[in-house]
């Protein structure tokens, strides 16, 4: 009896058949990690930029600041609406990443090969620099000496300087003079549109023994905030602004700064004004 030695050739090709889908779901899954892991290196740079570029803005608003102070044109109570866009950038959690890091965990631990993917170094952003100096703002004047109205400071835009009341002590002090007829517009957050800001007319008026502080808004002219004081005044906006709107916390309120008092142009017009010199308990505080 002759026996006859081989390899059941259906027996062969179902194993090679299992070789090549095995090669082939190992160079897949190789193909999958590798891209999760340059998908999450490109997050993370992605994510390195985004907080460079939110430190540059950040620095950017700091140095306009200190610009507009060292040139007698900073207004602290400027609350534009580029001012707001800049604060209001957040981090973002990365849940993304999260979800990239459970695919990859289940992956390994059907197979241990694993694609090492060299993280690229973070790429470092030039900051922009500029050539231009800042001149510093003076007060506008005609022929005569007399100051040129209305005037734009920032977002304060003063309108009517006033006349010093010198015979009633309680119409100056010794860091301000309140001018009856003093009038000013300034932008700030609406009291009735939550989206949007609006302009506020500031005046000083004749209140008999002590000046009266009012404010008027645009968009809501019947409604007059009054006070004996600026501070008290521009307090009663701002809990409105902040009612509207929904905030409870409390806001730092200066009056002077928000009528333009503190202002050094504004006072150096102020200065200029008569009968500055008549108000005892002021100190002037520009050159005369």
């Amino acid at each position: 009896m002759t026996v006859q030695h081989g390899v059941d050739a259906s027996i062969q090709t179902d194993d090679t058949w299992q070789d090549d889908r095995l090669r082939k779901y190992r160079r897949m899954k190789r193909k999958i990690l590798e891209f999760i892991a340059k998908h999450k290196s490109a997050q993370l740079s992605v994510d390195r930029a985004n907080r460079r570029v939110q430190a540059l803005q950040k620095e950017k608003k700091q140095l306009m600041k200190d610009a507009k102070t060292s040139n007698g044109n900073g207004d602290p109570m400027d609350t534009s609406q580029e001012d707001e866009d800049d604060d209001e950038i957040e981090d973002v959690p990365d849940v993304e990443g999260e979800e990239d890091n459970e695919e990859e965990d289940q992956l390994m631990d059907e197979d241990e090969e694993m694609v090492k993917v060299e993280t690229p170094p973070p790429t470092k952003l030039k900051r922009a620099t500029s050539s231009r100096t800042r001149k510093p703002v003076e007060v506008p004047r005609d022929e005569d000496g007399n100051v040129i109205l209305p005037f734009q400071i920032s977002s304060l835009k003063v309108l009517e300087l006033g006349k010093v009341v010198y015979d009633r002590t309680s119409f100056h002090s010794e860091r301000y003079i309140w001018p009856v007829g003093y009038c000013a517009e300034r932008t700030y957050m609406s009291m009735v549109d939550p989206e949007n800001q609006t302009t506020y007319t500031c005046k000083v008026q004749d209140g008999g023994e002590t000046p009266l502080f009012t404010i008027r808004a645009a968009d809501a002219p019947d409604d007059e905030m009054s006070a004996r004081t600026p501070t008290g005044a521009w307090a009663l906006v701002i809990k409105q602004a902040n009612e509207v709107r929904q905030r409870h916390s409390a806001n730092a309120i200066s009056g002077p700064e928000y009528y333009g008092f503190s202002n050094p142009l504004v006072i150096e017009m102020i200065e200029g004004l008569p009968d500055v010199d008549k108000c005892t308990n002021y100190r002037r505080r520009s050159k005369a």
